[in-house]
């Protein structure tokens, strides 16, 4: 995605045809780690689940006790990225100096750390949700306070220019983080974006889609349990 000067972020679409579920609960297991739950369980708000706003609203809470149970071994180390996107990150003619890299959604830095290994002459704003989170990527080994801008926010609300020089950073990174929000905040946590990436800065991003690989063989029941919490679009609740 181009960052452009008359950008336009759509309202997303609506969920309003799919399918009411066949079960109550569904767990779908998967055979290899990659970025995903070790189960995803689907559940009817008739069997005692909170609502949807419920999870939304206490998303700080859930995130913080994730990572305090997991701390930085649920996700694998991303350093497949370095392949995928070298050309945004490496050095090139038109930005002679460091690139500055805003990665949303940091976690633990299972993205920020390899990028920063892979292409050091990089500058890394990233923030997260969780406080825990933030304090991990800050104890980790390869942290380097001079390199690495590392804060807590909710990106779906708070003004990324208190933190970040409007207009600064060159590429911004969302891997696997869009999925995490509810459709209602993409166009918000976009628009926030918008105010510090450079003009003709890039937005890149790695998420599920309907019908790839990750969803076929992870999400085998999205469908069939979109509305189980009383919605009209998914919302899945990971219990990890």
């Amino acid at each position: 995605m181009r960052a452009t000067q008359a950008s336009t972020i759509p309202v997303p679409p609506s969920y309003s045809h799919l399918h009411k579920p066949t079960a109550s609960i569904t767990t779908v297991g998967r055979s290899r780690r990659h970025s995903h739950p070790t189960a995803l369980k689907y559940l009817d708000h008739k069997k005692g689940c909170h609502s949807e706003d419920h999870y939304q609203r206490n998303a700080t809470k859930y995130w913080d006790n994730f990572y305090k149970r997991h701390q930085d071994k649920f996700f694998k180390d991303r350093h497949y990225l370095e392949k995928d996107w070298r050309c945004f990150f490496a050095d090139d003619d038109v930005y002679p100096n460091r690139k500055v890299v805003f990665e949303v959604g940091c976690g633990s830095g299972s993205t920020l750390f390899p990028l920063m290994a892979a292409f050091p002459n990089l500058y890394v704003h990233a923030c997260d949700l969780s406080p825990h989170a933030i304090a991990l990527v800050k104890s980790n080994v390869n942290f380097i306070a001079d390199k690495v801008n590392a804060f807590v926010s909710d990106v779906t609300h708070e003004d990324l220019c208190d933190k970040i020089d409007p207009f600064s950073v060159d590429v911004v990174t969302l891997v696997f983080m869009l999925s995490a929000v509810s459709p209602r905040k993409m166009a918000l946590i976009l628009e926030n974006i918008r105010r510090v990436i450079k003009l003709n800065g890039y937005v890149l991003f790695r998420d599920y889609a309907v019908g790839d690989f990750a969803q076929v063989n992870v999400f085998q029941c999205i469908f069939t349990s979109t509305m189980a919490l009383g919605s009209d679009r998914p919302f899945l609740l990971m219990r990890d």
